[in-house]
């Protein structure tokens, strides 16, 4: 295994609920532990002596997810995971003992300002420019207020405060980005289930209930292989309705058989119903393949 760098950002929350945010260059195996000490060199040098285990790294997601890195984890390797699932986040670094406060924004900093640690060294504004930042200021007081009266969880904060022209590892418009990518991701996937010698097809879309995990959703479509183990697919479901850190072995996939009446046609929608049939399939039956070798009149 290579040893390689890469550059992260990193926020700071002070115990006065300020938040200061650096890059740093960090190297594939560096721990968290590592990080946390050399953010406290760069944040509060005044605090090199203090005790470090009152610190803690955080990983913080869009939606409103907050986990504690363990000392042996690496953040950098970390961060490249979240491509796996599309997703974005941001490393905090606040006291074990403090509350992620929900009133902390990242203030938008001008162009020609340096901001470290409340101190800053500006040049002389124009007096456009001084004009802007008086606005930007008071827009500024005007979402402090409004988050007071509806606040908000942190990680929001740090998605819709950035500062603008500070490097951070973000990509633009990243909900087309992702929603391009993942449907770049289901093309592939079918593509490599169509059958190209004339035989049946080893994959295809599969329509899965999941009122009992959230009523306002009722069912997602899966792109399964005939292959995919039930077990596969309660693992999928439970990340398809953001409950991935369940534990899958608590949940189980029903198959249901109903008796379909003449005046349906060929609909095998499932509504419901107190005559039907359950089954709980085993964890290494194959939901896809049992719905197309199922007759079409059950």
């Amino acid at each position: 295994e290579l040893e390689f760098h890469g550059v992260m950002r990193f926020y700071f929350q002070d115990s006065g609920q300020k938040v200061a945010t650096k890059c740093i260059r960090v190297a594939s195996d560096a721990t968290s532990q590592a990080v946390i000490e050399t953010l406290i060199e760069k944040f509060r040098p005044d605090m090199r002596m203090l005790s470090v285990p009152e610190y803690a790294l955080y990983e913080i997601h869009e939606n409103g997810d907050e986990r504690r890195l363990g000392t042996e984890e690496k953040p950098l390797l970390v961060q490249l995971n979240w491509h796996k699932d599309d997703r974005e986040g941001r490393f905090l670094l606040r006291r074990i003992n403090d509350k992620t406060n929900v009133s902390v924004t990242f203030q938008k900093m001008p162009a020609n300002t340096f901001n470290e640690e409340g101190t800053s060294f500006k040049r002389k504004l124009s007096k456009r420019e001084k004009k802007m930042l008086k606005k930007q200021e008071k827009q500024n007081r005007i979402k402090n207020n409004e988050n007071e009266e509806n606040p908000a969880g942190v990680a929001g904060k740090l998605y819709t405060e950035l500062p603008e022209t500070s490097f951070t590892r973000s990509i633009s418009n990243p909900e087309a980005v992702m929603r391009r990518r993942r449907q770049q991701k289901l093309e592939k996937k079918l593509q490599q289930f169509r059958s190209k010698d004339g035989g049946p097809d080893t994959g295809g879309t599969l329509k899965i209930y999941g009122e009992a995990l959230c009523k306002d959703v009722p069912y997602k479509t899966l792109l399964l292989s005939i292959g995919d183990s039930a077990a596969q697919v309660v693992r999928e479901m439970l990340a398809k309705y953001g409950l991935d850190r369940e534990d899958p072995h608590v949940y189980c996939l029903v198959q249901v058989n109903t008796n379909i009446p003449e005046s349906s046609g060929d609909s095998k929608e499932y509504h419901g119903g107190t005559n039907n049939r359950e089954y709980i399939l085993d964890d290494d039956e194959c939901p896809l393949a049992i719905l197309m070798n199922h007759p079409n009149s059950r």
